[in-house]
């Protein structure tokens, strides 16, 4: 076989196994989550971009005028399997939340610019005509209950004598669009336990150090939310946090067990809607004996790559008995105790009164040129003052030597 000949065959299988050089971006925009083609508020877009150098970012038009940004990055692990040789493949998905309210009603189009980092431009063939239909009644508010979870433990100490108290917090975020004058955004947010308001963010609010700074409260800075509802005002300040002493509620004739909390909002234009709801158990502290650990890892994160003889772990820790060691394990064996009550922001907001609250954090400094490259699973236990140990956190990472310095990828 002549010179040629491999040479015209070598390149054809690099042209099979990778991304072709040069390439225009390419990909597919569903429009919206669900194939309606009308709907009000905010609607939910949705596609997935590639490009053989990266795609920069993804941009939607609405009747043929940039209307904003979409987030780029979900996991989209059928297009992974369909092209696993271009950059982003695992989470090339991107969504947009349209707020059709800043357009009048009717039919508009509706598509996607998927824009490389080489700077190329490509208007997805498939684009939409939607029918906007806003109305003031059917444009409510809505938002959604962060912290806590669904069914969690909400604990409190029930001896009123005590004058520790112990407090359990509710947080979330809550936004308000409309079409009229003076009718976009949230006027005020209230928390209700079994139907009943217990508290509302314009009559009950205030700031006390023991229950974590703002209580009863909506305006807390929120950039994630910012983030992806540009088009709202109010959206950087659209936290709300409420706080309760599950002690208190049981003398005044709760029943320990389930509970429903439930987040509703009123708008300026009196529109008012129940936004989120869970349920919750309240517990007295005394009733459970030592309860376990809370906490969790930061760093490393799930799947990341680090290298070096100086990589630092971090992360959080707390319990209502107090922590008296944070114990590192990888692969499952002890490596020793982390370095704990390092100043740690954030957890007073959501664990006020905890004794290790104003500084729960924790680090250990790991030698990675001890192990082989490959898959390991970092285990973080924390120990009270009772000697309860709890597993606060599990991460599965990889290692790998060309990171030398330490960092991760």
């Amino acid at each position: 076989m002549t010179r040629k000949t491999w040479t015209l065959l070598l390149a054809g299988l690099f042209a099979l196994a990778a991304p072709g050089l040069a390439a225009a971006p390419f990909g597919h925009f569903g429009g919206i989550i669900g194939g309606a083609n009308a709907g009000g508020g905010f609607l939910p877009l949705h596609g997935w971009a590639l490009d053989d150098g990266g795609i920069a970012r993804v941009e939607i038009w609405v009747d043929g005028q940039p209307a904003g940004t979409a987030y780029y990055g979900f996991a989209r692990p059928d297009v992974q399997a369909m092209y696993p040789g271009y950059p982003d493949s695992p989470t090339a998905g991107f969504g947009f939340e349209l707020n059709s309210a800043l357009w009048l009603n009717g039919m508009h189009t509706i598509t996607a610019v998927m824009v490389s980092k080489s700077g190329e431009r490509v208007t997805y063939g498939q684009q939409y005509s939607i029918l906007f239909t806003n109305t003031t009644h059917t444009l409510v508010p809505f938002g959604a209950i962060d912290f806590p979870h669904s069914s969690a433990q909400m604990f409190g100490n029930c001896d009123l004598s005590d004058p520790v108290r112990r407090y359990s917090v509710v947080t979330g975020y809550a936004l308000d669009t409309g079409i009229e004058l003076g009718d976009t955004g949230v006027k005020w947010v209230e928390l209700l336990i079994n139907g009943a308001v217990y508290a509302n963010t314009v009559t009950d609010s205030f700031y006390s150090d023991a229950t974590g700074g703002w209580s009863n409260f909506f305006g807390l800075p929120r950039p994630e939310i910012k983030t992806r509802y540009p088009s709202i005002p109010n959206a950087f300040n659209s936290g709300y946090r409420f706080v309760l002493d599950i002690g208190v509620l049981v003398a005044l004739g709760f029943d320990q067990g389930f509970h429903e909390l439930t987040v509703r909002v009123g708008d300026y234009s009196g529109q008012v809607a129940n936004i989120a709801e869970i349920p919750v158990v309240f517990l007295c502290d005394y009733a459970v004996g030592a309860e376990g650990s809370v906490g969790g890892i930061s760093f490393p994160v799930p799947n990341g790559i680090y290298g070096g003889s100086a990589v630092t772990f971090t992360g959080w820790a707390l319990d209502w008995q107090g922590i008296d060691r944070v114990r590192i394990f990888v692969d499952g064996l002890e490596l020793g105790d982390a370095t704990y009550g390092l100043v740690y922001p954030g957890l007073n907001l959501y664990y006020p009164g905890y004794p290790d609250t104003p500084a729960g954090g924790w680090s250990f400094t790991w030698d990675a040129t001890r192990y082989a490259d490959g898959v390991h699973t970092l285990q973080v236990v924390a120990r009270d003052e009772l000697g309860a140990d709890t597993v606060i956190g599990e991460v599965t990472f990889l290692t790998d030597s060309y990171f030398g310095g330490g960092g991760g990828h």
